[in-house]
């Protein structure tokens, strides 16, 4: 009975991850089937109520905390590397090295059969790649640009690796940061600008455009593949499309604005205008709430960015405020209504 027992022991954990993943994978496929339009939200929530985990919202939670934390220590990894500036190849090699290590240790923890820690190995997986390429960025800075001139290598290298591994251990994480980097080395940058403010900008906005909105079609080609010979890649595509829609309406927004005294201004604005409203049909048309999203937020950031250009000089304060407020709840009150309407027509 003794000797049977590791055996006995063995078997059940099994059985219980087996049970866990069963759930699991029922949980993302039901999300699945009202992501793409085949079941509503209500359906969605009575069949995955029986395979919901308790204390699923604290698992969620801690996971976004998870995530918080490793972005703030990938801030602390930025800061190593003009600590270490007066140590180029030392630097080099603890960054490199460490990071190889991490990315493995992590590889192996995001890969558990038992699903023991996936936070933390995507985590530690990530905090590897960032320490690879910020090894890259370390190797120029004691020329005079203080390895500047590195940056869209680190970036193109991070991508890289982050998208292979990615592919290789079908991990969703290193894919959004190696879009993160792919997109920033193809021209886009984001600054502290002091004072608490942040800013964003787009070297070419024409070009990311067109980058972009390549990347839409290919990410939608994606999705359909996760459904036959991609199947092991699921969402994958979604954050194709994401990234393509965010940086695709960012760019039209920017030229809109960049060109607003030009007499080209007309033009960029009714592109971008056209742009998101072609978004909220495409979305209303295949079901797809990426295009709705992010069609109703740059359609209204578009609304109010032209309102803001033609009615700041000409009305006070005040009265800018509330037209723009009941503006948008007007809008709002008309997108409820035509989603409902879709709704109905579905039923």
């Amino acid at each position: 009975m003794n000797r049977a027992s590791p055996f006995i022991r063995t078997t059940t954990h099994r059985l219980n991850i087996m049970r866990k993943t069963t759930k699991q994978l029922m949980v993302h496929e039901i999300a699945d089937w009202q992501h793409r339009g085949l079941i509503d939200r209500q359906t969605q929530e009575r069949l995955s109520a029986p395979y919901q985990r308790p204390g699923q919202l604290l698992s969620t939670v801690l996971q976004w905390l998870g995530i918080g934390a490793m972005l703030l220590i990938g801030m602390t990894i930025l800061g190593g590397v003009s600590l270490l500036g007066q140590s180029v190849i030392l630097g080099v090699v603890l960054f490199f090295v460490a990071g190889v290590v991490l990315w493995w240790i992590g590889v192996r923890l995001s890969c558990d059969p038992a699903g023991r820690v996936p936070v933390t190995g995507v985590a530690i997986l990530t905090i590897g790649l960032m320490l690879i390429g910020g090894s890259l960025l370390l190797g120029g800075s004691a020329n005079e640009r203080g390895g500047l001139e590195r940056i869209p290598l680190a970036l193109l290298v991070t991508a890289l690796l982050s998208m292979a591994t990615a592919y290789r251990y079908r991990l969703r994480w290193p894919l959004l940061l190696g879009l993160l980097c792919a997109f920033h080395c193809l021209g886009s940058w984001g600054s502290y600008a002091g004072g608490g403010s942040y800013s964003f900008d787009i070297h070419d906005p024409q070009i990311m455009a067109v980058i972009a909105g390549l990347v839409v079609p290919m990410g939608l080609w994606h999705q359909q593949a996760e459904e036959g010979p991609l199947r092991h890649f699921s969402g994958f595509g979604r954050l194709y499309v994401i990234f393509g829609l965010l940086y695709f309406n960012c760019s039209l927004w920017f030229l809109s604005l960049e060109n607003y005294d030009s007499s080209r201004a007309g033009l960029w604005i009714l592109l971008f205008t056209l742009g998101t409203i072609s978004q909220l049909v495409m979305g209303a048309r295949f079901q797809h709430p990426s295009f709705t999203g992010f069609g109703v937020i740059f359609l209204g950031i578009d609304l109010y960015t032209r309102f803001y250009e033609y009615s700041w000089n000409r009305l006070s304060v005040a009265a800018f405020f509330v037209t723009a407020g009941l503006f948008g709840v007007l809008l709002g009150w008309l997108f409820e209504r035509t989603a409902l309407r879709a709704k109905e027509d579905r039923t």
